[in-house]
């Protein structure tokens, strides 16, 4: 009977020992919203948690660039309608300058405007976004233009790009001399805001007429440009909703194998708590009926 009785004591720890392991289980669960604290707890779940995770840091990294794609257009965009600002007011100022009746005096003051416009055209082809310059290709963190020598600074060729999958890279940079005028050029528009400033200097009003022509043809480039500036935006938007809806169903399926179902949780811990109620209740009576066998 002592035997008897010893084996039911052993066996009421190991099954207490069992549930109160159970219990722990559940309330870390609970506590945590996971289901798998180690790899022993689900080998294969682990292995596809692991693979979902990596996918889901690498699908964030692409979306961070698409948004940074999407902000540095935007600037762009931006940027390159202050350009055309500019261009329209000195097209203005211009036409005034050319009316015979404008005294030279006056020409003198539009041609101060006219400087002014172009240091305005200059820190626009200087514009940056997140610390990178945005018209110098791929030298980013070189600035393009200075204002002495605007119209002859040479641009990088190059492109940046932005990777948004892994083998999928979309240009972001546009050259300056692809906007403004390559260096030197009769139409570049830092030459053509300096030589009508020189004209409305030396009052040379036949000269004048030259520069509106070039002003329309910079105004026209620009425009060209802000088409291909929005066809990218448009990409990177694209780019930035597909990544969305698949980190979506990544999510999901994350879920499916390592996230809790809270309320399945608490029914198992509430059930196993209940056990182990019952199991102390029913071990107290156990040790009482094994102490009598041995004091018998």
């Amino acid at each position: 009977m002592r035997v008897t009785g010893m084996m039911q004591s052993t066996q009421m720890l190991r099954n207490l020992r069992n549930t109160n392991a159970g219990i722990v289980n559940w309330q870390n669960q609970l506590a945590t919203g996971q289901k798998i604290h180690r790899p022993g707890d689900d080998p294969v779940g682990i292995g596809y948690q692991m693979r979902y995770d990596t996918e889901l840091a690498r699908s964030d990294e692409f979306l961070e660039n698409a948004r940074t794609g999407t902000g540095w257009l935007n600037t762009m965009d931006s940027n390159l309608q202050q350009a055309t600002e500019v261009l329209q007011r000195a097209k203005v100022l211009t036409q005034q300058a050319l009316n015979g009746t404008t005294p030279e005096d006056a020409r003198k003051q539009v041609a101060s405007e006219i400087l002014q416009l172009k240091e305005q055209m200059v820190a626009i082809a200087n514009s940056s976004y997140d610390g990178r310059y945005m018209f110098n290709g791929q030298k980013t963190d070189v600035q393009p233009y200075s204002s002495a020598t605007a119209a002859t600074d040479e641009t990088d060729t190059g492109m940046y790009y932005l990777n948004v999958s892994p083998f999928v890279t979309v240009p972001v940079s546009i050259t300056g001399e692809q906007i403004f005028g390559a260096s030197g050029s009769p139409d570049n528009v830092f030459l053509a805001l300096d030589e009508i400033y020189n004209n409305l200097i030396a009052n040379d009003v036949t000269a004048l007429s030259g520069g509106l022509t070039k002003i329309d043809a910079a105004a026209d480039r620009i425009s060209l440009n802000l088409a291909e500036v929005g066809a990218r935006t448009n990409r990177f938007e694209l780019v930035e909703n597909r990544l969305l809806d698949e980190q979506v169903g990544l999510k999901q399926l994350r879920a499916q194998v390592a996230d809790v179902d809270m309320p399945e949780a608490l029914i198992q811990l509430q059930t196993r708590e209940n056990i182990m109620q019952a199991s102390l209740a029913t071990g107290a009576r156990i040790m009482q009926v094994s102490l009598i066998d041995f004091i018998r």
